[in-house]
C-alpha cells in the first residue's frame, strides 16, 4: 500500500511538473521576453558588425603549384601481391 501511494505521489508530481513548464513555455509573457531578446541581441550584432576593421590581404603567391603527373605516372606501383606470388612460386619451384 504505501509503494503505492508513494508512487501515484511520484507519477503525480511529474505531472504537475511537466504541465506547469509547458504553461510557462507556451505563456505570452515568456513569449513576448524571448521576443524582445532576440530583437536585442540582434540589434547589437548588426551594430558590433559595422566596427570590425577590414584585414589587408597578406596571402598572394603562398601557393606553389608543382606538376609531378609525370613523375606520378612513371612510377612503379607497389604491388604487394605481385612480390608476394613470386616468393612462393620460387619457393614452391624449389622444391619441386
Amino acid at each position: 500500500m504505501n509503494k503505492k501511494i508513494k508512487n501515484s505521489f511520484f507519477l503525480i508530481t511529474i505531472f504537475i511538473f511537466i504541465f506547469l513548464m509547458f504553461k510557462y513555455y507556451f505563456s505570452e509573457q515568456n513569449i513576448i521576453f524571448t521576443n524582445q531578446s532576440r530583437s536585442s541581441y540582434e540589434a547589437s550584432l548588426t551594430y558590433n558588425t559595422n566596427d570590425l576593421p577590414i584585414l589587408r590581404n597578406d596571402t598572394n603567391n603562398i601557393l606553389v603549384y608543382v606538376s609531378d603527373l609525370d613523375v606520378f605516372k612513371d612510377k612503379n606501383k607497389k604491388r604487394i601481391w605481385e612480390k608476394f606470388y613470386i616468393k612462393v612460386r620460387r619457393k614452391f619451384n624449389k622444391n619441386e
